[in-house]
């Protein structure tokens, strides 16, 4: 097994937490670094791999199964949150924790080095159909369950809608049929080679482990839910249907059982809800990753 990806995933988040840790940085200025990604370098690879992408059936059923499973798993989180009598706010939050996953910042390098450059188109189609649509359309109404304050869903759909990445996907699926000339990909894909390095780096900056002690047992469910279950329950999903495993179907199984989605982090926490568990869920999920994703690529892939 080459743990390479990995290695490099871990050496440029741990930069960026030693970086806050000596002082050259702050945790406030993971923001910059995010605004960068989110509104210039991630724009241009979604608008580059989508327009490049090879959408067939395989890889939507992928991603519907995918989605699938992770739903399946939230729900148990739901469960589990009743039955061992947590809180309503801790419940709802496990359940948005479980749901929606890094399916973009640590998906792509994670694939990318198990299985190429072939496969990124795939994972940012998966990561914008599976994670980026459901978490502003499912994302506001889960919240709204538990929130102190109403969450607007209009709100939160004009937002996606102004959406730089969410642009870039439009644009890129509006013109995918209309030839474009190789310059226009050249700058764009000068801004693609930094939306990995700098995201880590961003991530890295923004690790706080001040609050697990709080909120281990919320964090242990969502651990369980959001990164072992759902690649178990897509495995049945496939063995149930009789599906081959082929490379875009563990790439899917990949993105299913990726840590929580520091965006969906970030709405909890905006929301009024168990900030403790959603700053707990980001940190410990990453370095759990780590456990997790090799595991997966040894059995499956």
């Amino acid at each position: 097994m080459n743990f390479t990806p990995l290695f490099a995933i871990f050496f440029i988040i741990a930069t960026g937490f030693f970086a806050k840790k000596v002082g050259i940085v702050e945790q406030k200025h993971s923001i910059p670094f995010v605004d960068f990604v989110l509104c210039f370098a991630m724009p241009a690879l979604i608008f580059d791999k989508i327009y490049h992408v090879n959408v067939d059936a395989s890889l939507i059923n992928t991603i519907l199964i995918g989605f699938a499973s992770t739903a399946i798993s939230a729900a148990l989180a739901f469960v589990i949150g009743k039955v061992f009598k947590f809180t309503k706010i801790t419940t709802v939050s496990m359940v948005m924790l479980s749901l929606f996953g890094n399916t973009l910042f640590v998906g792509m390098p994670v694939i990318q080095g198990f299985f190429g450059d072939a496969m990124v188109n795939e994972v940012i189609f998966y990561d914008q159909i599976a994670t980026g649509i459901p978490l502003s359309i499912l994302g506001p109404l889960i919240l709204s369950f538990a929130a102190p304050e109403k969450v607007s869903l209009f709100q939160n759909t004009m937002k996606i809608l102004k959406f730089p990445p969410f642009i870039a996907l439009i644009m890129g699926l509006v013109l995918k049929e209309v030839p474009l000339p190789d310059f226009i990909f050249a700058p764009l894909r000068m801004f693609e080679g930094s939306v990995t390095p700098v995201a880590l780096f961003a991530i890295g900056v923004g690790l706080n482990f001040s609050s697990i002690t709080s909120s281990y047992k919320g964090v242990s469910v969502v651990l369980l839910c959001k990164m072992i279950l759902p690649a178990i329950v897509f495995f049945i999903i496939l063995k149930v249907s009789g599906i081959q495993m082929s490379k875009t179907w563990v790439v899917g199984l990949f993105q299913c059982a990726m840590p929580t989605s520091a965006l969906a982090s970030a709405m909890v926490i905006k929301a009024g809800l168990d900030s403790s568990l959603a700053i707990s869920s980001v940190a410990i999920g990453v370095l759990f990753s780590f456990i997790t994703l090799p595991v997966i690529y040894f059995v499956f892939a």
